[in-house]
């Protein structure tokens, strides 16, 4: 059985440690559990940052819930009445000390568990007081999940990136995104929800979809599951583009300039002449295989080996190294799930002709 990261001392005590509450007994065993090893002070220092990012968030005092303050107000009546202290007050103190724990729990599963990185960064605008951001960072191997302030959900895939406020003010919810993420935006017809890329900015009306914008990718995809989203594209200051809108099991795709590599699959869905720096509505399209990878599965449809490369190397974060460039022409279909990246390039060269050798984190594929 895996053993707790906390096994010599608890996360309470490291707080009390942190927030200079903590007599020398505790003090002490934390010490002495940081002296231990060099892991366990990478967690306390893990565990230092967000406490740092709690006590920056303002909002902070304001988070204390209705039904939870009922609960601890029962818990704690009889233990004060006697003692004299304010129910009042002492619920306050460890709700509050608790909330915080709690918080910090989340965020230090977030930095050691699922691997990406979290930010805190304010920005000043002139006129307006500073707008706190967050910045999450998924590494290749990894997925991550997260519920913004305003209810909306997003699943984030292998090597992206999204930057989004504590709290959205103002008319519009607004975040910045690199990579693959599937979005659940809560609906709100007053304060519409924009995802901005490198080269295109998503209007959303309340719904879920599909981006895929990787910038060392030619092609953006948005393919739209439920609801209404519109599409427009990022001009130079002072040019104004065209209002494109999304309709359900269609896909808007988005092609960065001529060098970019067209896949048969793109040709296929598009029933209109190929353009660069233009959105295109594909005819209807099978959304499961752009949402598959949240399920843990790659469907690929007559892809190319090119394209499957980038995608098995973000997501088992290997470095694929190609000999013959013939095998980037290469096309597969299949649907893997949840299986070693070794057992993905064996299931591909099995139909292909291809042969691979892997040595550490690298594979070296080559024709037969």
């Amino acid at each position: 059985m895996k053993k707790s990261i906390f096994e010599h001392t608890s996360l309470e005590a490291i707080i009390q440690y942190l927030d200079g509450s903590a007599d020398e007994t505790v003090k002490q065993s934390v010490e002495q559990w940081l002296n231990e090893n060099s892991k366990n002070r990478v967690y306390f220092e893990k565990i230092q940052e967000a406490w740092a990012s709690i006590e920056n968030i303002p909002e902070f005092n304001d988070m204390v819930d209705k039904d939870w303050m009922k609960i601890l107000r029962q818990i704690e009546q009889k233990k004060s009445t006697a003692s004299g202290i304010s129910p009042q007050t002492t619920i306050h103190q460890h709700f509050q000390s608790w909330l915080k724990i709690a918080a910090v729990i989340s965020l230090v599963i977030i930095a050691l568990g699922t691997g990406y990185l979290l930010k805190h960064k304010s920005i000043q605008v002139e006129g307006k007081e500073p707008v706190s951001f967050n910045e999450v960072d998924v590494p290749y191997g990894q997925k991550s999940t997260l519920i913004l302030s305003d209810g909306s959900k997003i699943w984030l895939n292998a090597g992206s990136k999204v930057r989004f406020p504590n709290h959205f003010t103002g008319t519009k919810r607004e975040v910045w995104f690199e990579g693959e993420a599937f979005f659940k935006v809560a609906k709100n017809t007053s304060r519409p929800f924009f995802v901005h890329t490198s080269d295109i900015n998503i209007k959303v009306f309340g719904t879920s979809f599909n981006v895929k914008a990787y910038r060392d990718e030619g092609v953006i995809e948005t393919t739209l599951i439920e609801g209404l989203v519109s599409l427009t594209v990022n001009h130079p200051a002072g040019k104004t583009s065209r209002e494109v809108f999304l309709h359900p099991d269609h896909k808007a795709i988005f092609i960065k300039d001529k060098t970019t590599f067209i896949s048969e699959d793109i040709r296929h869905d598009v029933h209109e002449p190929l353009k660069t720096r233009q959105i295109m509505i594909s005819s209807p399209v099978n959304t499961e295989t752009s949402v598959a990878w949240r399920e843990g599965k790659l469907i690929f449809d007559n892809e190319s080996f090119e394209n499957i490369a980038k995608q098995l190397e973000r997501r088992y974060d290997v470095k694929i190294i190609v000999g013959d460039e013939k095998v980037n022409q290469i096309h597969y279909s299949g649907v893997l799930k949840n299986i070693s990246v070794e057992q993905a390039i064996k299931a591909i060269a099995m139909t292909t002709d291809l042969a691979y050798t892997i040595k550490d984190n690298e594979i070296i594929i080559a024709r037969k």
